[in-house]
C-alpha cells in the first residue's frame, strides 16, 4: 500500500507513532549497549571471582560439605555437589567455560543458570553447583519492559497528538464543505493568537466576501430580471390590445411568439447563472423518475410522436425535483424541434454502479460528430441539422448539464446507430 493511499490523518499519527517507536528503539540500544553491557560485564566477573573463591575453599577444606554449607550462609549463594551435569549439558553444545586463579568454571545456562566447578581430579566429577541468587537478565528484562510500555503510550500519544494537530484542518475542511453545499453563513471560530485561530479569521473574511459577492450578484440578477421582464409585460398587454382593435391576427401571434422567446431567454440565461455561479441551492430529494418523466411528458413537448418509455418502478433519483424537471423538459423540447412528428422517442433508465442512468433517445437527423463535443455548450448550434426555423437559441442543452453537475452528475450525446440523437442523464441515486 502505497503512503498516497492513507489520509493525512494516518501520516500523521504513523509519522508521530514511528518517531516515537524509533526513540525507544534507540534508548533501548543505548541502554544495552552503553549501560547494560559494561554493568553485567562487571557483575559476571564479580560472580566468577566469587565462584572461584568458593572452589578454593571447598578443595581445601577437611569437610568440604560443612565448609560448603558455611559459604552458601555467608555469601548468600546456593551449593551442592553434583554428580552428574545438568541435563542440558549432555548431548548438547559445550557450555562456556573460563578459567579464573587456576579454577575452571562451566556456565551451565547463562546468566541465570548456576556455575558448575569441577571438584574431581581431572576436571572430572563431582561438581560443585553454585546457585546465585541474584538474576543478572532482571534489569534486562527490567528496563525492557518499561521501554515498551512507553512505546505503547508513546502510540496512544501519537494517534491522540495527530488528531489534535489535525483539528484546525478538519474544522476549515467541514466548513469549507458546507460553504461549497451554498450554507454561505457559516463561520468558523477565530478567538485566540494561535495558528488555528489565524485561519479561521482568514477563512471568515474570506467566507464574508465570497458571501458578499454571492448577494450581490443575486440582487443584481433580481434587479435585471425585473427591469427586462417589466417591458415584457407591457409587451403583451400592448398585443392583447392590438388583438382587440382588429390587428392582424398572425401578426400579433408572431409578436406574442417572439415576446415569449425573449422571456424564456431572459429565464434561462438567469438559471445558467445562477447554476454556473453556485447561488442556486438544491432542494435534494428521492424523486420518482417514472412518475417525474410521466408529468413532463403530460405538457405535450414531444408532440404526437409516440414515446416508448423502460423505466423501472421504484427507480429513485436523489435529486431537486424541479430542476430535473427542467433537463427533462428541454430534452424533450429539443426533440420536438429538431425530429420530424412521425419518428419515435424513446426515454429508458436504469442503475449503473455510478448512478442512475437516464436516456433520451429521438429518431431525428441527429448531430455531426465533431458537434458532439460541443453540443453543451452555451448558444451552440448545430446547424447542419438544425436551422434557425426550428426556434432555440442554444441555451436549453447548457442547463441540462449544469443541472447534471449541479447535482455530482454528468450529460453526454451520441449519435445513434440507424440514425438520431442519444442524450444520456447521469445522476446520483437515492439512498435506499
Amino acid at each position: 500500500m502505497t503512503a498516497g493511499r492513507f489520509s493525512l490523518h494516518a501520516r500523521v499519527a504513523i509519522g508521530v507513532v514511528g518517531l516515537l517507536v524509533g526513540t525507544v528503539l534507540l534508548a533501548w540500544l543505548v541502554a544495552g549497549g552503553a549501560v547494560l553491557g559494561p554493568l553485567l560485564g562487571a557483575l559476571s566477573d564479580e560472580r566468577a571471582d566469587a565462584a572461584a573463591y568458593i572452589a578454593r575453599e571447598v578443595r581445601s577444606a577437611e569437610d568440604p560439605r560443612q565448609r560448603a554449607r558455611e559459604l552458601a550462609d555467608e555469601l548468600g549463594v546456593q551449593l551442592r555437589l553434583v554428580d552428574h551435569p545438568p541435563h542440558r549439558l549432555r548431548g548438547g553444545p559445550p557450555p562456556p567455560t573460563i578459567e579464573r586463579d587456576g579454577v575452571t568454571m562451566i556456565f551451565a545456562a547463562g546468566r541465570r543458570g548456576p556455575v558448575l566447578v569441577p571438584m574431581g581430579d581431572g576436571g572430572g566429577p563431582p561438581y560443585l553447583a553454585i546457585h546465585f541468587r541474584t538474576d543478572l537478565d532482571r534489569p534486562q528484562r527490567r528496563i525492557g519492559l518499561a521501554l515498551l510500555m512507553l512505546a505503547a503510550v508513546g502510540v496512544v500519544a501519537g494517534v491522540l497528538a495527530s488528531r489534535w494537530m489535525l483539528r484546525p484542518l478538519e474544522v476549515a475542511g467541514d466548513a469549507m464543505a458546507r460553504i461549497a453545499d451554498g450554507d454561505l453563513s457559516h463561520r468558523v471560530a477565530d478567538e485566540g493568537g494561535d495558528a488555528a485561530a489565524r485561519i479561521g479569521r482568514i477563512f471568515n473574511r474570506m467566507a464574508d466576501r465570497v458571501q458578499g459577492m454571492v448577494e450581490g450578484q443575486r440582487e443584481l440578477m433580481a434587479a435585471i430580471s425585473h427591469e427586462l421582464r417589466t417591458p415584457l409585460a407591457r409587451m403583451r398587454l400592448q398585443a392583447e390590445l392590438l388583438r382587440e382593435q382588429g390587428a392582424d391576427e398572425r401578426r400579433v401571434a408572431a409578436l406574442e411568439a417572439d415576446i415569449a422567446e425573449v422571456d424564456d431567454l431572459i429565464g434561462e440565461l438567469l438559471e445558467s447563472a445562477r447554476l454556473h455561479q453556485g447561488m442556486l441551492a438544491l432542494h435534494r430529494e428521492p424523486v420518482s423518475v417514472r412518475a417525474l418523466v410521466d408529468e413532463v411528458l403530460a405538457e405535450g413537448l414531444q408532440g404526437d410522436r409516440p414515446v416508448d418509455l423502460h423505466i423501472p418502478d421504484g427507480l429513485q433519483v436523489h435529486a431537486d425535483r424541479s430542476r430535473l424537471a427542467r433537463a427533462l423538459r428541454n430534452l424533450l423540447q429539443n426533440v420536438g424541434r429538431y425530429t420530424p412528428e412521425s419518428t419515435p422517442v424513446a426515454i429508458t433508465a436504469s442503475t449503473e454502479d455510478d448512478g442512475v442512468h437516464i436516456v433520451v433517445a429521438d429518431r431525428g437527423p441527429g448531430v455531426p460528430d465533431d458537434a458532439l463535443a460541443r453540443l453543451f455548450d452555451p448558444f451552440f448550434r448545430a446547424e447542419q441539422s438544425r436551422s434557425r426555423s426550428t426556434g432555440g437559441l442554444g441555451l436549453g442543452l447548457m442547463l441540462v448539464r449544469q443541472v447534471a453537475e449541479a447535482h455530482g452528475g454528468r450529460v453526454a450525446a451520441r449519435n445513434r446507430s440507424g440514425g438520431g440523437l442519444e442524450v444520456e442523464l447521469v445522476l446520483p441515486a437515492a439512498a435506499t
